[in-house]
């Protein structure tokens, strides 16, 4: 079976990226680009309710969704959250209901993986350090004392804005879940004022709403995980729907020819070996970005066991013995799109 295609073409964004939007579209969008959250974000306007909002007010809209995003972005940088983990076993913290839901979803995502996205994977996150100058391999020691702690702690409500983190050194880290969420509230900022066919694409999160005025399916290009020039899938979507891709090329660092990438097997406190490259579509975002880490942790077998039973289509990559292993639910094989007819556009 055929897995990947050469790129070509001028697809508008860098090529680095997990997920790719192809346009295709007779009719140009409207859309805007800014940095956020550490990645391009890119908010697209394909059609609007014209009885709501006029033409002279699409850079508004526009301008709205990112202002949403950024909202997320100042919660999850968090002023509350830090102090929820910095008062962990000492006292409890106003945090506020928006970021106590988001907390309650991520753990209840917890539950749904068992246990393989954990929202409350601080202490190894600060740990290892991946993605900063101060990334390093740990001693056995401090990975099992990290671990000791994850695996300990407790998020307790305490009323509708306050809760209470413990033990002492607990530490919640919602990078699996954040962007997702904001994704998510910026297509219903979009909607809200207007907008009826529309994407908001971030890096390795996605998700689209509507219908295209030309009739033709959102394309969305999967990034093959061992060259960036190549396309893994391209998937045809008709509905709303979010996509969301973890991979071990996103932040990492290499000793030796080994590489230790950001996302951690809560079981080992280590790096994921299983999988080069998870990918997941959900109607959240949220719930797509939380189960491609999961999914990603667990590796090809067990994690399209577990999104078979969700009925979340599904791809994920491994690579073993120096060649790439790819597993698919049926559900994703049926959005599978023509990989040659989409390069050759």
């Amino acid at each position: 079976m055929k897995t990947s295609s050469k790129l070509s073409g001028h697809f508008g964004v860098s090529m680095l990226a997990a997920l790719i939007f192809i346009s295709g579209c007779s009719q140009l969008p409207v859309e805007d680009t800014k940095t956020l959250m550490g990645t391009q974000v890119i908010v697209t306007i394909y059609d609007y309710d014209k009885e709501q909002i006029n033409s002279d007010q699409l850079q508004s809209v526009l301008d709205s969704s990112f202002r949403e995003i950024k909202r997320i972005q100042s919660l999850a940088q968090w002023r509350q959250l830090k102090n929820l983990n910095d008062w962990a076993g000492k006292r409890p913290a106003y945090i506020g209901n928006e970021l106590i839901t988001l907390i309650d979803d991520a753990y209840l995502l917890s539950v749904d993986t068992h246990g393989a996205f954990r929202p409350d994977m601080g202490p190894l996150v600060k740990l290892w350090a991946i993605g900063t100058d101060s990334a390093r391999i740990p001693a056995y020691w401090e990975i099992e004392d990290a671990q000791d702690v994850v695996f300990d702690t407790y998020f307790n409500v305490v009323d509708s804005a306050t809760a209470y983190l413990e033990p002492l050194g607990a530490s919640l880290d919602l990078g699996g879940v954040a962007k997702g969420y904001a994704v998510d509230r910026a297509c219903e900022v979009l909607k809200e004022l207007g907008v009826t066919a529309g994407m908001v694409w971030a890096g390795g999160d996605l998700k689209v709403f509507g219908h295209k005025p030309d009739g033709e399916p959102w394309r969305i290009a999967v990034r093959h995980p061992r060259d960036p020039e190549q396309f893994a899938a391209v998937l045809e979507i008709r509905d709303e729907m979010a996509v969301a891709t973890s991979g071990d090329y996103e932040r990492y660092f290499e000793i030796n020819g080994g590489r230790y990438h950001h996302i951690i097997n809560p079981e080992t406190g280590y790096p994921g070996l299983k999988s080069i490259s998870a990918t997941v579509l959900a109607e959240r975002c949220m719930d797509a970005d939380a189960y491609a880490t999961a999914f990603f942790v667990l590796g090809p077998e067990e994690g399209i066991r577990m999104s078979s039973q969700f009925d979340l289509p599904a791809m994920i990559m491994a690579e073993r013995d120096g060649e790439i292993v790819m597993k698919e639910t049926s559900s994703f094989r049926r959005l599978r799109g023509d990989l040659d007819a989409v390069v050759e556009q």
